[in-house]
């Protein structure tokens, strides 16, 4: 019986957050949010190499070795991105969530610091690579195309790069909010 007793001590005793079903659907919801947006973005990813590829075999471009250079920096840093965020996805998976709290948080944050490496490091190199390699491409285009066809592939390009960094800052803001809660939840 004194070996009960201590048991009961010791589990009464432990700190620690005490688990609710509500508690554990709120984290699991949160970390398959992240998940589902995360192969939502390697869809969009692939689907933008996929095109570039089709782009570069319509026109011909793998016999020009400078169009070759710009498409391959663009699909190659897209290629990373993806490699990076099919990594994370593992690493989510990986989340153990019947551990004990001190492990699960351990997890938890070690998965919170790599997100923020993704989102801080490789997405904006990601990024500056894909626009080098478009910026490859440009004289180019302004050599083959007409001028009106290329100020609007300029001017647009600059204006979709703007929508998509804002789109991508709000993204990581958020999920850099869902996984700092979790983190600071007790």
């Amino acid at each position: 019986m004194n070996n009960f007793e201590d048991l009961q001590n010791k589990w009464k005793s432990q700190s620690g957050v005490s688990a609710t079903e509500n508690g554990f659907e709120s984290l699991l919801k949160s970390v398959k949010s992240i998940e589902k947006k995360q192969k939502i973005g390697n869809v969009v990813l692939s689907s933008t190499i996929i095109v570039l590829v089709f782009f570069a075999i319509y026109v011909s471009g793998y016999k020009n070795t400078i169009f070759l250079l710009g498409i391959s920096l663009m699909v190659g840093s897209l290629l990373f991105r993806i490699a990076f965020e099919l990594y994370s996805l593992q690493k989510s998976k990986k989340l153990n969530f019947i551990n004990d709290y001190k492990t699960f948080k351990e997890d938890l944050t070690n998965y919170f610091s790599f997100r923020k490496i993704v989102h801080f490091i490789i997405t904006p190199l990601s990024i500056v690579v894909y626009a080098v390699g478009f910026i490859v491409l440009l004289p180019l285009f302004k050599a083959t195309l007409s001028h009106g066809f290329y100020i609007y592939i300029l001017v647009s390009s600059i204006v979709l790069l703007l929508i998509f960094s804002v789109f991508i800052y709000k993204q990581i803001k958020n999920e850099l909010f869902k996984l700092n809660h979790l983190l600071t939840t007790d």
